[in-house]
């Protein structure tokens, strides 16, 4: 009985979960030939996150990849993955764009 009791009781702290959610923030160019991206991550300890600085560098990360141009198309993926009972999370965000000037797409 003890046995069953600790093999239960350890699949339930060592369990985890992960959703995902997909936003499309703006609209796709015409133009696709080169893409962008830019991930952040975040690992939150019972709750407590006091910042999400990692999202701002994420959008100047874009931005330097794209000096001559205009980030467009962008696509996020917002990932959780629940750890220990939901005590520990890690939150992961990825951004996709398409660098793209006034009259098409910038080269290379």
């Amino acid at each position: 009985m003890k046995m069953t009791i600790a093999i239960l009781l350890s699949a339930v702290l060592l369990s985890g979960c992960a959703s995902v959610q997909s936003v499309s923030l703006t609209p796709l160019p015409k133009d696709r030939s080169r893409a962008v991206t830019a991930e952040g991550s975040r690992v939150v300890v019972l709750g407590l996150n006091f910042d999400n600085n990692f999202i701002d560098q994420m959008t100047d990360d874009l931005k330097n990849q794209c000096k001559d141009g205009t980030v467009t198309g962008i696509l996020t993926k917002d990932e959780t993955y629940n750890y220990f009972l939901y005590l520990v999370y890690k939150r992961q965000v990825t951004a996709r764009g398409y660098c793209v000037s006034q009259n098409g797409a910038v080269k290379k």
